[in-house]
C-alpha cells in the first residue's frame, strides 16, 4: 500500500498539465482495500469472565466480558467506463474479499465459554474464537466527479453493491488447554449456526483521483462505513463496519494498442 502511495505523490510531479481529450473511455484495472469491523457477539456464544477489581462496562459487543472485532480485505479486478462528458464512472469486475473476526477477553485472562450439552451446561476455559471466511464478489459502482472534469486531479462521490457467494471458511475456538481442543468441532457443530453462504452488501466513498498524460488513473478513496443487507453473515458477530480506505490502478484500453 504503502509503495503505491509514494507512486502517486512521484508521478504528481511529472506531467501534470491538462489531461487529453481523445484518452479512451473504457479502463480495465486492479483494486486493493480494507475496513475494519465491530459488532454484537451473536446470541449463541455465551461467555463470561472471571471477576477482577477494574471496573467494566458494556461496549459495542452487548458484553462486559468480551470483544468482538475484525476486519476485511479484498483486492480484485474491474473494468471501467466513463460517459456523460467522463463526469460518471460505470465499474464492475470481480473481488476476493478476506473477513477475519475474533472475540477476545475484555482483560488478560481466559474465559468461559458456556456449552449446553446432553449432560447439562459445560463450561470451557477458552482464550477466545476465531474465523476467516473468503468470498468472491461481483461489485457494480457508480462514481460521480465533484470538480476538476478537465484537470488531472479530480474529486469524486461513489456508491456501490456487491454480491459474493462463500468459498471457504473456518471456525475455531482457541482453548487455554490444548487437551480441550477435539471438542472444538462439537462444540461448534451444537451452536447451530454457520456463516451464510450469500452475502449482499452496499457501500460508499470519497476519492481523490490523478489522470496522467497517458490515461492511467491512480485513486485513493476514503470509504463509508458498509451496510449489510443480507443477515447472519457471520457466525461470531452481528457485524457493523467502520470505514476503510481504497486504492485503485486503472489502464485505458488504447495504452495496449499503442506502437
Amino acid at each position: 500500500m504503502r509503495y503505491l502511495l509514494l507512486l502517486i505523490l512521484i508521478f504528481s510531479f511529472v506531467h501534470t498539465g491538462a489531461q487529453q481529450q481523445s484518452q479512451s473511455r473504457f479502463r480495465i484495472g486492479i483494486e486493493y482495500g480494507s475496513y475494519k469491523m465491530a459488532g454484537e457477539i451473536n446470541d449463541q456464544w455465551e461467555f463470561r469472565q472471571v471477576k477482577t477489581r477494574y471496573v467494566t462496562q458494556e461496549d459495542q459487543t452487548g458484553s462486559e466480558h468480551v470483544k468482538g472485532e475484525g476486519e476485511v480485505y479484498y483486492a480484485g479486478l474491474k473494468s471501467e467506463l466513463s460517459v456523460w462528458e467522463n463526469r460518471l464512472t460505470l465499474t464492475s469486475g470481480i473481488r476476493y474479499s478476506r473477513v477475519n473476526e475474533r472475540i477476545s477477553p475484555s482483560w488478560d485472562a481466559p474465559l468461559y465459554l458456556f456449552h449446553p450439552s446432553d449432560q447439562g451446561i459445560e463450561l470451557f476455559r477458552v482464550r477466545g474464537m476465531n474465523e476467516s471466511l473468503g468470498y468472491v464478489g461481483v461489485p457494480l459502482e457508480a462514481d460521480f466527479l465533484l470538480w476538476g472534469r478537465l484537470s488531472n486531479w479530480q474529486g469524486y462521490v461513489k456508491a456501490g453493491i456487491q454480491a459474493g457467494m462463500k468459498i471457504h471458511g473456518k471456525t475455531t475456538i482457541d482453548f487455554a488447554s490444548k487437551e480441550m481442543e477435539k471438542y472444538g468441532d462439537e462444540i461448534i457443530t451444537a451452536a447451530g449456526k454457520a456463516p451464510s453462504n450469500f452475502l449482499l452488501n452496499t457501500y460508499g466513498g470519497l476519492g481523490l483521483r490523478l489522470i496522467l498524460n497517458n490515461g492511467i488513473r491512480l485513486s485513493i478513496e476514503a470509504l463509508f462505513p458498509q451496510h449489510f443487507l443480507t443477515k447472519d453473515n457471520f457466525s461470531l458477530l452481528a457485524s457493523e463496519s467502520y470505514g476503510g480506505a481504497q486504492l485503485s490502478v486503472s489502464l485505458p484500453v488504447n495504452l495496449f494498442s499503442m506502437k
